[in-house]
């Protein structure tokens, strides 16, 4: 299974989305950062960690590897690192947060990827609950969650799946562990990040349903 996690606007969520995928599901890394974080991550093995140049292809990776692409920068003529993730991945996410910028920005991203791979998940990062809304109000029923839904649909009509922000995310990078893992480890935790973790489940239900399909 290939993903590609995408958006040519930046602080939308795209590392912190596949850092949890790649230490949930042991998948490979592949990134075209010239300093990203996976060089330091003991979690992660060096020999899953692939970086490339923004004008370099990922080429070579066979369909049988399980591998996230974390990518940075636009989809300008050079970036051929950008343009061959998208065309061989198995599904693109897309990150964009309750932001004017992000908004443009990731409707931007879908035309200009959707031509290379049209199987795209949009995730509304960063979601937070107003005065207004208890803890019983539904992430899918926030105004946050409700505005990027209602741009996206002037446009797209791609899945759009929940998460809200959380501390977990930092915590991620300081322990080297996903979400889930901490939950696991620690009942405190467990209390504190369980709608960010059950949002990924439904993150890798997703993913799931389309590695399934592939094999049909």
């Amino acid at each position: 299974m290939k993903i590609t996690v995408y958006s040519s606007k930046g602080s939308a969520g795209k590392t912190p989305i596949s850092t949890n995928i790649v230490l949930d599901r042991g998948y490979a890394i592949g990134t075209n950062e010239n300093f990203h974080l996976y060089d330091d991550f003991e979690a992660i093995p060096e020999s899953h960690v692939l970086d490339v140049d923004m004008e370099e292809a990922f080429e070579g990776i066979d369909d049988s590897i399980d591998i996230v692409f974390d990518l940075a920068g636009s989809m300008s003529k050079s970036a051929e690192s950008i343009r061959s993730a998208i065309k061989q991945s198995h599904l693109v996410i897309v990150p964009i947060f309750d932001q004017a910028n992000s908004i443009a920005g990731g409707l931007g991203t879908i035309a200009e990827i959707e031509n290379l791979n049209s199987n795209i998940l949009i995730v509304a990062t960063k979601l937070k609950k107003n005065r207004k809304e208890g803890k019983r109000t539904q992430w899918t029923q926030t105004e946050a969650f409700k505005n990027i839904e209602m741009q996206v649909r002037g446009e797209f009509n791609y899945p759009i799946l929940p998460l809200r922000y959380s501390e977990a995310f930092d915590a991620m990078t300081e322990q080297e562990q996903s979400i889930a893992q901490m939950c696991d480890s620690n009942a405190l935790l467990n209390h504190s990040y369980k709608d960010v973790r059950k949002q990924f489940d439904a993150i890798y239900k997703h993913i799931d349903e389309v590695k399934n399909a592939r094999k049909k």
